[in-house]
């Protein structure tokens, strides 16, 4: 039978909703002296026994099992842990979140000044990218965050910043030296600077181009380039800016360029530009899950990426990227928060859970939970409004690293 408890505070299970399924969960149930649990038919397989009648003898209490009893001592021990970990990680989660905000206000401020002071603009930038090269090349995991970022006129100031991020996850993942990844960085964060002078009607314009205003929007790569030379930018940053949209099958433009053709960097710019720009369109209903992005990208438009840092890519954001909305093996639903690279399959989830409220919401890494797996991936549209309202998936998904985890341990 499938039964839901009224507060997760007063028993001992992990979920407050679940299908009884073995003698530990009954005897955990009787121990609690509850009179009543709630019970869901349509999830259940079988129906409850009748109600005892007036003529029945009372049932008998059975005798305290000694065994019985250090098993629920054993699954409190395990849910105070639970709880004091989840206090841990919505730490963690708020220093990421407060760094996010900081850069953020960063990279808004230098492209708002990129023309009237560039030479503070870059230096800030430049000492931006430096700051997040160097956590990232530290030797730690580093866990990549779903942040709250907010709707409005200002997506162009996340977008610079996701693609930096994501394209530094990225080049790490490849490999890439200290020097490359600054360069990568600087490159990613000015990717899109020529979109200043390409009119405000054509990028916010939620309805399609016309063939004039796509030809508009197609010329802030060369706007770019002339800006980013008077400005002296080194040459492995003009080279994304340059080719951020040129694809290895030659389907991009400005130039149609392919394979050779096109640098590391740019490459790896392409990448995290497509991904950042299916998961966040102008209208937020044309966008795509980020589970979905990413699969459109790898089997579908595979052949204008490159197959080994698409590989790389999905070691970064996991097979169920943050964001993304997951149904569980129990049939709990949960929102990805957080991916770690080595663990592509164990994401960290926010769960819906209604006997708890969504500010107190269980985080569930799922790779302290070997019980636990996804079996499937959900669109936003899917979910019942309650489910909505709760885990409130985002209109604009934005990303940013925590890299305040341990070390790695010294290789055996």
């Amino acid at each position: 039978m499938f039964v839901r408890l009224e507060t997760w505070m007063d028993h001992p299970f992990l979920f407050s909703s679940f299908k009884v399924r073995n003698d530990k969960q009954l005897q955990a149930l009787r121990s609690l002296g509850l009179s009543e649990v709630l019970y869901s038919p349509e999830k259940s397989d079988v129906a409850p026994l009748p109600p005892p009648r007036a003529d029945d003898p009372p049932p008998v209490t059975p005798p305290v099992d000694p065994e019985a009893e250090a098993m629920m001592q054993a699954m409190w021990q395990e849910k105070r842990e639970r709880r004091e970990n989840i206090a841990r990680q919505r730490e963690a989660y708020g220093r990421c979140e407060k760094q996010f905000v900081g850069s953020i206000s960063t990279v808004k401020h230098l492209l708002r000044n990129l023309f009237a002071q560039p030479e503070a603009a870059i230096e800030q930038a430049q000492s931006l990218v430096v700051e997040m090269v160097a956590s990232l090349l530290a030797e730690k995991d580093v866990l990549l965050h779903l942040m709250n970022a907010k709707n409005g006129d200002e997506g162009a100031y996340y977008h610079a910043l996701n693609v930096t991020m994501l394209a530094l996850m990225l080049g790490r993942e490849a490999g890439l030296s200290s020097a490359e990844m600054t360069a990568l960085g600087l490159g990613a964060l000015l990717h899109d600077m020529g979109k200043e002078r390409v009119p405000s009607q054509i990028l916010l314009k939620k309805t399609p181009w016309t063939t004039a205003e796509r030809n508009f929007y197609m010329q802030h790569v060369v706007y770019g380039v002339e800006m980013a030379e008077k400005l002296k930018l080194p040459a492995g940053a003009l080279e994304i800016i340059a080719r951020h949209h040129e694809m290895l099958d030659g389907s991009g433009f400005p130039g149609g360029l392919s394979g050779s053709r096109i640098g590391m960097l740019a490459r790896i710019a392409a990448i995290a530009n497509a991904f950042d720009n299916a998961c966040n369109r102008v209208n937020p209903a044309d966008s795509l899950a980020p589970s979905q992005a990413l699969s459109v990208m790898f089997k579908r438009d595979g052949a204008k990426y490159d197959t080994a840092l698409m590989q790389h890519f999905v070691r970064c954001l996991g097979v169920y990227p943050p964001g993304s909305i997951v149904r569980l093996n129990n049939d709990a639903i949960g929102l990805v928060i957080s991916v770690n690279p080595r663990k592509l399959l164990h994401p960290r989830l926010m769960l819906y859970d209604p006997a708890i409220p969504k500010e107190e919401a269980v985080l569930l890494d799922l790779s302290e939970t070997p019980e636990l797996s996804v079996t499937g991936t959900l669109r936003p549209g899917e979910l019942p409004k309650p489910v909505f309202d709760y885990l409130s998936p985002r209109t604009r998904i934005s990303y940013f690293s925590d890299t305040s985890t341990p070390a790695r341990p010294p290789p055996r």
